[in-house]
């Protein structure tokens, strides 16, 4: 062996009780010898404490001894190693061994702790098959890759545009109503994870782009609103039954999602553009005009009814009573009719009527109030005249 040659003056080899250099002034075999050729052996060497006792727990050596054995075993035990310890096999130590072994299975077993935050569920497999759903909290699971975990956001709503949205053409919200005509719709669905488990499992979540659940909640709703539509009338869909519609249109996509399990509940379906098509707009405003017109023609000529027919009616049932009050006294019926007729006649008329009877009328002094509305100022009263004695009644 090449550190036996006695010009090093080594005397058994780098390791010996002197070391290299020391050897060539102390001579071969001056000193006590390491017959078990252990690297970390010898005499007053660093690792040696000056009574001879060895130093284990140095941390730093440990350290050491960890590094050179995992350095050796990384490099296969090659020609490095045999020309640093003369071809000697290397020992590992145990303590340090074990030391490694625990640390390495101590972070293993951390990639199995984890956190649920509130609203969400982790759902746990175990070699890829479904095991459990866990709530929140401070969680563990067998480390991967036994185990492995996907959590899950259940309580935040989503929301998607259909028809009118961002990067929407021009022609994909124009459905068919029931009626054949053409409307063009957009709306908004929203909506939120109810089963975590089918959610993850019935629903597409590929990646590039293969497939997603909102594309899977977008193809399901154009498909329900078209369907609903169809059956709808034109002006249901623009403006009498559009809440109607929203509610079919929520509960169809509700219906066919929950036939797929996909594990998604829809919370609200509104419609946010309900309008005739671009091209007939204009022409569509002033037929809705022409209509909003009609109606309140309408609602005039209801409100003129509601305001004629009644006071009709009344009039009508007084005559009957009359009528029932002349055929049992027709003449006292007859004569208190004409006075009222006449009073009625009289009532704000500016004159005087007088009753001649027989003879000539005897001269009567109008009162100045009387004349006073006529000309619109006082009159002066003629001057008294004689009075008859038996004067004549004057009627209203």
């Amino acid at each position: 062996m090449p550190w036996n040659d006695k010009s090093t003056g080594g005397g058994g080899g780098p390791w010996g009780p002197n070391g290299g250099s020391n050897g060539n002034q102390q001579g071969r075999g001056s000193g006590p010898r390491n017959p078990s050729h252990n690297p970390w052996g010898g005499g007053n060497q660093p690792g040696r404490r000056p009574g001879g006792s060895s130093e284990g727990s140095n941390l730093d050596d440990l350290a050491k001894r960890v590094e050179d054995s995992l350095k050796s075993v990384l490099g296969g035990g090659g020609h490095k190693g045999r020309g640093s310890d003369g071809g000697k096999p290397i020992h590992f130590d145990r303590r340090s061994i074990g030391a490694v072994a625990l640390v390495a299975l101590l972070g293993w077993g951390a990639t199995g702790i984890y956190v649920v935050d509130a609203g969400q569920e982790a759902v746990i497999q175990r070699f890829g098959k479904y095991v459990r759903t866990v709530e929140r909290g401070l969680q563990f699971h067998l480390p991967a890759p036994i185990e492995t975990r996907k959590i899950v956001d259940v309580q935040n709503a989503r929301s998607l545009i259909v028809g009118g949205g961002a990067g929407a053409g021009p022609n994909d919200g124009l459905m068919l109503t029931g009626d054949e005509n053409i409307v063009d719709v957009g709306f908004q669905v929203i909506w939120r994870v109810e089963n975590a488990r089918d959610f993850l499992f019935q629903v597409a979540h590929g990646p590039d782009g293969r497939g997603s659940a909102e594309e899977t909640v977008r193809a399901v709703a154009e498909a329900a609103i078209r369907e609903v539509v169809g059956r709808s009338q034109r002006e249901q869909v623009l403006s009498t039954g559009r809440a109607q519609v929203e509610i079919q249109t929520r509960d169809l996509i509700q219906r066919t999602l929950n036939a797929y399990k996909t594990g998604i509940r829809i919370t609200q379906v509104n419609l946010s553009k309900a309008e005739p098509p671009a091209a007939v707009i204009d022409a569509f405003r002033e037929v809705a005009a022409a209509s909003q017109e009609a109606e309140t023609k309408i609602n005039q000529a209801r409100s003129y009814q509601n305001a004629v027919v009644p006071q009709a009616q009344g009039e009508a049932a007084r005559f009957n009573q009359l009528y029932q009050e002349y055929k049992l006294a027709p003449d006292v019926t007859r004569q208190r009719l004409y006075l009222e007729t006449m009073e009625r006649v009289y009532e704000r008329a500016n004159k005087v009527v007088l009753d001649p009877g027989k003879g000539a009328s005897p001269m009567v002094v109008l009162p100045p109030d009387l004349l006073k509305g006529a000309t619109g100022g006082s009159v002066t009263p003629p001057a008294p005249a004689a009075q008859s004695a038996n004067p004549q009644g004057v009627i209203r």
